[in-house]
């Protein structure tokens, strides 16, 4: 028998075991992902799509924090006699949304 070298990963001893179920479809999905030779396991493929849900929704959430200021900022121009008529607002609105289809594309 030849000498074998073990490699212990210290963030190995951080993770928790959770068993999870999963649709046959996204069984398949998985296992594809693992035969691509991307990913080693099934494992590191849901800790890349946790990632990446977490990734979206921080996004999200500054997505909505920069709204809600506009909003605020919209409120007090309001307040202040500061108008803007429906056809500029429904341009700045149609130019959000462009931005955000682009983003999200891209």
């Amino acid at each position: 028998m030849g000498s074998r070298t073990l490699c212990y990963n210290v963030a190995m001893a951080k993770r928790s075991t959770l068993n999870i179920s999963v649709t046959p479809a996204q069984a398949r999905f998985i296992a594809a992902r693992v035969r691509s030779g991307r990913y080693q396991s099934a494992s590191e493929v849901v800790r890349e799509a946790i990632r990446r849900l977490q990734d979206d929704e921080k996004r999200r959430k500054i997505e909505l924090d920069e709204m809600r200021a506009k909003v605020a900022e919209g409120l007090a121009a309001a307040e202040r006699g500061e108008f803007v008529t429906p056809e500029q607002f429904r341009a700045t609105l149609d130019a959000h949304r462009t931005a955000r289809t682009r983003k999200r594309a891209g």
